[in-house]
């Protein structure tokens, strides 16, 4: 067992907060028992895990799976975690290769890990791609990982300058944009989408905007002047997998 939270190995593994030293090593930290068992069903490489003594859970875990437990104190535990009150465990793990698979595409340009995690969750749940563009949050960062709650096992996520010249390029605007009620008849279906989600501050930069086809709003009857990126990049999304299947032209029974 591992007791000092001064311990060399500790602070080593403390690095990896730092998102230098994850693109140097191309390894990072997980916290908690659903993102470990969410990587571990993606078939991932988690290189080893650090629980308590008493985290037989973890144990039983690690044993199934053939990966190096090391038992560690409460302090140590709270030096490696993102949260206030870490209950464990913590996995490190071997940052996946980005493997895009051809997708319709969500293209991040946020900052907030919060947000970026959500999305990446969005992704998650309508199959698409994940492209993180310049000036992007690092996606393997720890809080964005917990805010992805597992989505990050589900896509292909990586950084991308630029997207493909085949591509059409949607991106989101609080106002002015296309209405999303009328998307359908604007979408070349023959291409593949790339859906841009700015900062909220900022939006989209000007040298991205000048490769967007199309600019499009989520409606909003009830006087909010805006939705966060999150929000607004679900609801969107949501639209054009509806689109993309042909759901969101089909009329509802009557």
């Amino acid at each position: 067992m591992i007791l000092s939270r001064r311990n060399p190995r500790i602070a080593e593994l403390a690095r990896l907060h730092r998102p230098r030293h994850r693109k140097l090593a191309g390894r990072t930290l997980l916290e908690g028992p659903h993102l470990l068992s969410e990587a571990l069903d993606a078939k991932e490489e988690v290189l080893e895990v650090l629980a308590l003594g008493e985290d037989a859970v973890t144990r039983n875990l690690c044993e199934e799976h053939g990966i190096p437990l090391t038992a560690v104190s409460g302090q140590v535990l709270a030096r490696l975690a993102d949260t206030k009150t870490p209950r464990g465990p913590i996995a490190v793990l071997s940052i996946p290769r980005y493997r895009p698979a051809g997708k319709d595409t969500l293209w991040l340009m946020v900052s907030e890990p919060g947000n970026a995690g959500t999305l990446i969750r969005t992704a998650s749940a309508f199959g698409w791609d994940v492209a993180m563009g310049p000036g992007t949050v690092d996606p393997w960062a720890p809080k964005v990982l917990r805010a992805g709650a597992g989505g990050h096992f589900r896509v292909a996520v990586g950084d991308v300058e630029e997207a493909p010249s085949e591509a059409m390029v949607v991106a989101a605007i609080p106002r002015g944009g296309v209405p999303l009620t009328e998307l359908g008849s604007l979408l070349d279906h023959s291409r593949r989408w790339w859906l841009i989600i700015g900062e909220e501050s900022r939006g989209v930069s000007p040298e991205h905007a000048d490769r967007v086809d199309l600019w499009c709003s989520v409606p909003m009857s009830g006087g909010t002047e805006s939705l966060n990126a999150a929000a607004a990049g679900a609801i969107i999304c949501h639209r054009l997998a509806d689109l993309r299947s042909g759901a969101g032209n089909r009329r509802p029974p009557t």
